[in-house]
């Protein structure tokens, strides 16, 4: 790809999302205009206080893993409190991961598969939707790609501790990836050179073990409780295990939880700790009562996990809009990184970092909700892969 190529490409993903996030800015569509997912008021409470907490009051909490909110409290320490600047940083992440993945996919596989990953990043709905928004995928997305793509480029220890460094902080924005990042290190060991694979694998997880450790270290001296990531990791467990699939997020979740007297005691308990402890003792409650139960859950989020179309829910914009967008996207990119995955089944990158990146980040999402919006970052590794399978599609119709 020319350079003239790429740079048109990147000035039209910044486009792209600055112009939808000036659009859902102005159009007041915001879904979670003061940060209802907890990010935004906690990178507040750090700068007003200087402690990890919900402001006004400075009280220390540990319901949301560090790593996004730090970003968003960089951002207003640099800048302004003003969410449109986090928003900005967003969309300028989200255009350099689009040009980042071009370089990854062309060292990894071909030029052909860079050029069509990068195009398809370009244009990817949800990448562009969520620049806009208090969520974490784009930042997470921009961490995935630039961990790869140092992996790829240089093999030596001291760019393995980079990448180790950007898997913590990947594991602390989404606690979720911690044992995709932790099986990365051991993939490194298993494809590494003879003489040189132990540094580097080991090279690529202290910096991942410090970075959790101190977080985890951070809420024993401050709670004494264990707790890796989120506090709110039991009450998501309990919530993914008590209510259907289609319900998750919607008012009947609501109307289920108001009436299912263990989630009502647990909520009028005192404290965050004590609701934590108490939704994970229910969830183990639970899943040793109903083992096939929460088997079969899970195996259903897994699946819906990757289903190509939103349910019908209550959206910011039009669901029919919704759907034929996801149809337009994911409707032939997913089908598309199924051939691809055949077509590179043996390469190592595939067989040892992408496949089990993409099933241990599904699993651990399974265990909890699952909508659609989890799988995003994992979405820079089904581009590559669906540009093999387009490559593939290429070389048979030439041979035809």
């Amino acid at each position: 790809m020319s350079r003239r190529e790429l740079t048109i490409g990147l000035l039209l993903a910044l486009v792209l999302r600055l112009g939808f996030t000036v659009h859902a800015y102005h159009k007041d569509v915001q879904p979670t205009p003061i940060g209802k997912y907890e990010y935004e008021p906690i990178a507040r409470g750090l700068l007003a206080s200087g402690v990890y907490s919900d402001p006004p009051g400075g009280v220390p909490t540990a319901r949301r893993e560090p790593g996004y909110i730090l970003f968003v409290a960089l951002i207003y320490k640099l800048f302004t409190t003003h969410r449109m600047y986090v928003f900005l940083a967003q969309v300028i992440l989200s255009t350099l991961t689009a040009g980042i993945l071009y370089g990854l996919a062309s060292r990894l596989f071909s030029p052909l598969v860079g050029r069509f990953s990068f195009w398809a990043c370009v244009f990817y709905p949800y990448f562009i939707y969520y620049a806009g928004y208090f969520f974490r995928e784009d930042f997470l997305a921009f961490l995935l790609v630039c961990l790869l793509y140092i992996l790829v480029r240089w093999k030596g220890p001291w760019a393995a501790l980079g990448a180790g460094f950007l898997a913590g902080w990947l594991c602390l924005a989404n606690g979720a990836w911690a044992v995709a990042c932790f099986w990365s290190a051991l993939a490194l060991y298993a494809t590494g050179a003879p003489g040189a694979r132990l540094k580097r694998a080991a090279a690529f997880a202290l910096p991942l073990v410090l970075m959790i450790g101190l977080w985890a270290g951070r809420n024993w001296l401050v709670f004494r409780e264990v707790i890796p990531f989120s506090s709110n990791v039991g009450a998501e467990i309990y919530l993914g295990m008590t209510v259907p699939y289609e319900a998750l997020g919607t008012e009947e979740q609501n109307r289920l939880l108001a009436s299912d007297p263990t989630f009502m005691r647990i909520a009028g308990l005192q404290g965050e700790i004590a609701v934590h402890k108490a939704f994970m003792a229910a969830s183990k409650e639970y899943l040793l009562a109903h083992p096939a139960k929460f088997l079969a859950s899970m195996a259903e989020h897994s699946v819906k996990l990757w289903r190509l179309v939103p349910h019908a829910r209550a959206y910011t914009h039009s669901y029919l809009v919704v759907a034929l967008t996801a149809l337009a996207s994911d409707g032939w990119l997913v089908p598309l990184a199924l051939f691809g995955l055949w077509i590179k089944r043996r390469d190592d990158w595939v067989r040892w970092f992408f496949v089990p990146m993409i099933l241990t980040v599904t699993w651990s999402f399974s265990i909890s909700q699952a909508p659609i919006r989890y799988r995003v970052p994992l979405m820079i590794i089904v581009l590559m892969l669906a540009g093999a399978g387009f490559e593939e599609l290429l070389r048979r119709r030439r041979r035809a």
